[in-house]
């Protein structure tokens, strides 16, 4: 049946309610006393039949009805579940009403709890009010909805109907409370730092640009808040971290998204090893206050994540799963290697990304620590005892990174140096979409005044929670993911025009 077809019953039963002086958007308030898995935990010891004097006043959304004469049953679904409404025509006043309830109607009901003689907690309604009257149809199914695009689009519906998502997302919930409790009580301060940045920096990738039309100036929307945490620790505070909500101007896929979450920490007087320590310490904390085990399924594969994690040089672990041995190699043979294998590389430091990403991130499956990274593409990060590499590294899981870290670069003319470096590959290369650091000023002025050694590390939330709730794609742990607009959407209120004068 057509969609206006379905709207059209329910258009009439609301212009019914209308008529009867009942407007179902005109409450603006109901005081809610019980929830439907609390009262339904809570009088379990009921006997069949048997009734409570308490009163309880509930809300929530109308999952299904059955009226047969003078008695109906009513699915409420509220923030925690289901629970049964019971309606007596000699108990429940407007009995009458029901005829004009639909699937999806929001209503509040007053009442007494119950036990059916079927053995079912329940709530005999004395009183009820419509709070909102649904006037598009929900899915008859949720087997009916196959397309996942909607899905994503209309996350409400999704929400609605399936528990398994709302679950997925109180899990995100409890796993965010549990980041902020666990860098509070290692003596961090949560910190806010801006979004919208007049210099992009922190990270290799391509911003989004906008306008500030007051100062006359272009913006962007940050990639990271690391540069700002630093002049943080320039300014004194030794322990710093920030939930930070990121934009990247890139490829939308299962693992990528343009907004997506992160959480940055720095830590004065501390280094890389110190940042592996910590990695460690929050992601086990995670998984074990979240499952309650140490070892998790996710897409098929269990991972394992007890301690110590592994930790491997990028260059051994290229070499160890079949790739060349290339400290062997001078650096533009190892461009050329990866340039044979297909990849569209200019530097070193991409190169052998390249050929990680080739030969040993699909072998990764438990965390793994992949370490010292080559100089050219970590600017911000301190050299090793091997000047090629600094003292950084990345977080694996399955073959996915999950993290970036180093021992942060304080030294103000190495760092101009590096800025200066970056941009002039920018100039000679004119790479269309090259990722590289701009240079931001005001930052090297920061570590002119001093900063000490620092450990800085930043933890991808958005694919943890991938993790943590077993999802296969990143869009099902963004409530609202970035999709391209929708053509042409049906709204019921077109549909049926009359109803816009209803409110004139």
């Amino acid at each position: 049946m057509a969609l206006k077809d379905l709207a059209a019953d329910r258009v009439k039963k609301f212009k019914e309610l209308l008529k009867r002086g009942i407007d179902p958007f005109k409450k603006k308030r109901f005081e809610v006393t019980g929830k439907s898995v609390d009262i339904r935990e809570r009088f379990a010891y009921l006997d069949p039949g048997e009734e409570t004097e308490e009163e309880f006043s509930l809300a929530g959304r109308i999952m299904g009805k059955r009226i047969h004469g003078k008695i109906a049953f009513v699915d409420l679904l509220d923030e925690e579940g289901r629970i049964q409404l019971v309606f007596r025509s000699d108990v429940t006043k407007n009995f009458e009403l029901l005829d004009l309830l639909d699937r999806g109607d929001i209503v509040g009901v007053r009442g007494r709890v119950i036990k059916t003689k079927r053995g079912e907690v329940s709530v005999l309604v004395e009183e009820f009010e419509v709070l909102s009257k649904a006037l598009r149809p929900l899915p008859d199914t949720w087997y009916g909805l196959r397309d996942v695009e909607r899905r994503y689009r209309e996350r409400y519906v999704d929400l609605i109907l399936n528990p398994e998502v709302r679950e997925r997302f109180l899990k995100i919930h409890e796993a965010l409370l549990e980041t902020r409790k666990f860098f509070n009580e290692k003596g961090f301060i949560e910190v806010l730092t801006p979004i919208l940045q007049p210099i992009y920096g922190g990270a290799f990738a391509r911003p989004f640009k906008t306008h500030h039309h007051f100062l006359n100036m272009d913006m962007y929307l940050r990639i990271a808040p690391e540069l700002y945490l630093k002049r943080l620790i320039v300014g004194g505070f030794e322990k710093v971290y920030e939930v930070s909500v990121n934009f990247r101007n890139e490829d939308v896929d299962a693992t990528h998204n343009p907004e997506f979450y992160q959480v940055e920490a720095y830590w004065a007087y501390a280094d890389f090893k110190d940042m592996m320590d910590l990695a460690e310490d929050y992601i086990t904390h995670l998984v074990r206050k979240l499952h309650g085990t140490h070892t998790i399924e996710w897409m098929g594969t269990e991972i394992d994540f007890r301690k110590p994690w592994e930790r491997m040089r990028m260059v051994d672990a290229i070499r160890e799963f079949g790739g060349p041995d290339v400290e062997g190699m001078k650096e533009e043979d190892v461009i050329k290697y990866a340039r044979d294998l297909g990849y569209d590389v200019v530097r070193y430091g991409e190169a052998l990304e390249k050929l990680f990403d080739h030969y040993a991130a699909p072998h990764i499956v438990n965390p793994t620590f992949i370490t010292h990274y080559p100089v050219d593409i970590s600017p911000l990060a301190k050299r090793s005892e091997d000047p090629r590499y600094v003292e950084r590294f990345e977080l694996f899981i399955k073959g996915m990174e999950f993290a970036n870290a180093y021992s942060e670069l304080n030294n103000p003319i190495e760092q101009y140096k590096r800025f200066k470096e970056e941009e002039e590959l920018r100039k000679m290369i004119k790479k269309e979409g090259l990722e590289y650091q701009p240079m931001d000023k005001d930052f090297v002025r920061a570590l002119e005044y001093g900063m000490p050694p620092t450990g800085g590390i930043g933890i991808g939330l958005t694919r943890l929670f991938m993790v943590l709730t077993n999802a296969e794609t990143i869009k099902e742990v963004i409530l609202f993911p970035a999709m391209a607009p929708e053509k042409d959407i049906q709204l019921i209120v077109e549909m049926f025009p009359e109803l816009l004068e209803l409110y004139d």
